[in-house]
Parts: structure tokens; C-alpha cells; sequence
């Protein structure tokens, strides 16, 4: 396979999928802060790691690997990686301790996620909780809490390298090309349909804009050149960074040159950004 790298950047629109240790009563939203002074809101990529696999699973394409604590370490199963090479240890890797003294067998993700990044830096909104219909039935003062919440744009990429894709030298492992084909394209179908369940919500993370493709060179080609910028109230896709990337070239042989762009595919939800796109 010439073309060995696929790579799609995302943006979603929704309220924060992450929290880290709270204090006291309030629960603290994951977040960055950045030189000019701004603090941006994020999910990790174990989040959203987990909110695929288990969008997968509910949905009946895969089934969990199994796990094991033999070693002191929560882990896949050795004994079912030397049968068979379930999807999530396939796509997102694994480490296998073998006991003291013994080395470890590793398989790097051959599917990886950046963070979940917002756009829009926070402003240090929160939400006020309470149990007053439990408190009002038995007729006592309720119970009060504050989470850190906010709403708005985030971005976040998916790679895979595709000629790793179902290959496990650690136990043998080379599937069809069918079942390679198969798991790519299950993992893309999670992120087209995607939600997050958290704190009794359920955020939708399906894409409302995404660009991406297949190609002879890995790379995270638009992740860092996607942006929302506001115009006004009107949120608009930043065109002038994207066309940069979809502009450039890159040399595949000394007779074969390819643009970016000739190789990518975009959609965009009408409707929800300006149309200068």
C-alpha cells in the first residue's frame, strides 16, 4: 500500500467530556491555559479513546478484549493475544508484563487521538447543583454542588498508520486485508456517530466539520491548521490556513509529486458556519 497514512481532523460542538479531582464541593473541568493568558477547555484522548471503544461495543461491531491481573497489572489476556487479535489491542496497542526480570512485550497504538481542544477560551462558567427533589420528599435542605461547565467548538484529530493495521509480531499476527479494511473503517464509523456519556449528560460528538484523507505520507496534515474564528456572533471556518496546507505538496518518487489537496475530502454541516467557506 503506497498510500500508508490516514488522517481526519474533527470539529465538534458541545459542554465540557472531562473533569479532573475536584476540592470541596466543585467539580474542576479539564483545561490549559496558554501565553496570551486564556484558558481553553479539553478532553484528554483516553477519554475519547474509551468513548469510542465503548460505542463500538454497544453497538455489537466489537467486543471488549479480555483482561487479566495475574501479573499485578491490569492488562490484555496474553493467553487469548497468542489465539486471536482483538480490534482495541490491534488499533490502540498494548504492554505485556511477563514478570520480574522479564522483558515486556509492547505494541505502539497504531491508531492514535489527539486531546479534544476547544476553541473558545472559557470564562469560568459553572453550574449550581442540588438534590432538591430528593430534599423536598423528605423534607430537608438540600445539598449543593458546583461543576465547571461552558459550550462550544472543539477540535481533534484521528491517524492511523495503515500498514500496521492487523500486523503483531509479538504473537504472530497478519489478518486478510478484508479484516484489516474492516477495523479502519469500524473505527471511522464510531467517530461519525459518536457521543460521550458524562456526569448524566450525554454529549454529542458527531462531526459538524471534518477534512481528511489517505496518504503516502504520515501526518496530522490539518489539525493545526483548522480554526473557528467569530465574526461578530457568526462562528466561520479560518479558510486561509486550511488552503495552505491543501496547496502544499509532497514528493513521492522522483517522478511523482502530489498536492494535498487532490487526496482530501471535507464536509460541513449547512448551516452552522458562515458561508465564506
Amino acid at each position: 500500500m503506497n498510500r500508508k497514512g490516514l488522517t481526519i481532523t474533527y470539529i465538534v460542538k458541545a459542554f465540557p467530556c472531562n473533569y479532573d479531582e475536584g476540592y470541596g464541593n466543585v467539580s474542576i473541568a479539564k483545561k490549559i491555559h496558554r501565553g496570551s493568558g486564556e484558558t481553553f477547555l479539553f478532553t484528554s484522548r483516553q477519554a475519547l479513546r474509551y468513548s469510542i471503544v465503548n460505542w463500538l461495543v454497544e453497538h455489537g461491531i466489537w467486543k471488549y478484549a479480555q483482561l487479566t491481573s495475574e501479573q499485578g497489572v491490569k492488562q490484555y489476556d496474553p493467553k487469548q493475544l497468542k489465539k486471536e487479535f482483538p480490534e482495541e489491542a490491534d488499533l490502540f496497542g498494548y504492554m505485556i508484563t511477563a514478570g520480574r526480570g522479564r522483558q515486556a512485550q509492547t505494541r505502539a497504538a497504531v491508531a492514535r487521538l489527539t486531546h479534544l481542544i476547544s476553541f473558545e477560551p472559557w470564562f469560568g462558567d459553572q453550574e449550581l447543583l442540588t438534590n432538591k427533589n430528593f430534599a423536598d420528599r423528605l423534607g430537608e435542605n438540600p445539598d449543593m454542588a458546583n461543576i465547571e461547565t461552558g459550550y462550544g467548538y472543539y477540535k481533534y484529530s484521528l491517524s492511523v498508520d495503515l500498514d500496521k493495521v492487523g500486523k503483531d509480531e509479538n504473537f504472530g499476527h497478519n489478518l486478510s486485508k478484508e479484516e484489516k479494511i474492516k477495523r479502519v473503517c469500524d473505527l471511522i464509523e464510531a467517530t461519525k456517530f459518536l457521543y460521550r456519556d458524562i456526569r448524566g449528560r450525554r454529549e454529542d460528538l458527531k462531526p459538524i466539520f471534518v477534512i481528511g484523507g489517505v496518504y503516502h505520507k504520515k501526518s496530522l496534515f490539518f489539525h493545526n491548521a483548522v480554526n473557528v474564528i467569530f465574526k461578530g456572533s457568526k462562528p466561520f471556518i479560518n479558510y486561509e490556513s486550511l488552503k495552505q496546507v491543501l496547496e502544499a505538496k509532497y514528493t513521492v518518487s522522483e517522478k511523482e509529486i502530489k498536492i494535498i489537496g487532490d487526496l482530501t475530502h471535507l464536509g460541513i454541516q449547512k448551516g452552522e458556519f458562515g458561508d465564506d467557506f
